[in-house]
């Protein structure tokens, strides 16, 4: 995520969000070490945290995160290393492997054809 902040920096269309999925330790002060620590740019880059459950079910049937199932309860527990890439409109346009260096290319690439399309 911080080479694709990187990469992005100067392009005010684009930005960046990453949920907690352990929010009962992910405090809005962790967070803000953990910021520090990776140097997010706030502008940039927002690192988000709060209710368990409704993170869950955000991450289950709006951006399609996971396919399990479950209630965001005390042993319900989603970790995934994909990033998605969410158009203007809020629509998923892709899915990416975040550890993966070709598939963070890939998203930089579809980043720019997405923001082509707006063009025409």
């Amino acid at each position: 995520m911080h080479d694709i902040q990187k990469q992005t920096i100067t392009d005010p269309e684009i930005l960046l969000l990453s949920h907690s999925v352990i929010p009962e330790i992910d405090t809005v002060a962790q967070l803000k070490r953990y910021a520090k620590k990776k140097l997010v740019n706030a502008s940039k880059w927002n690192l988000v945290t709060g209710d368990k459950k409704q993170i869950y079910e955000l991450a289950r049937k709006s951006y399609l995160a996971v396919k399990d199932a479950g209630d965001g309860g005390p042993y319900d527990m989603i970790h995934t290393e994909n990033f998605m890439l969410i158009d203007k409109k809020r629509q998923i346009r892709g899915f990416y492997d975040g550890t993966d260096p070709e598939e963070i290319e890939r998203l930089l690439e579809d980043i720019k054809i997405l923001k082509a399309s707006y063009k025409n």
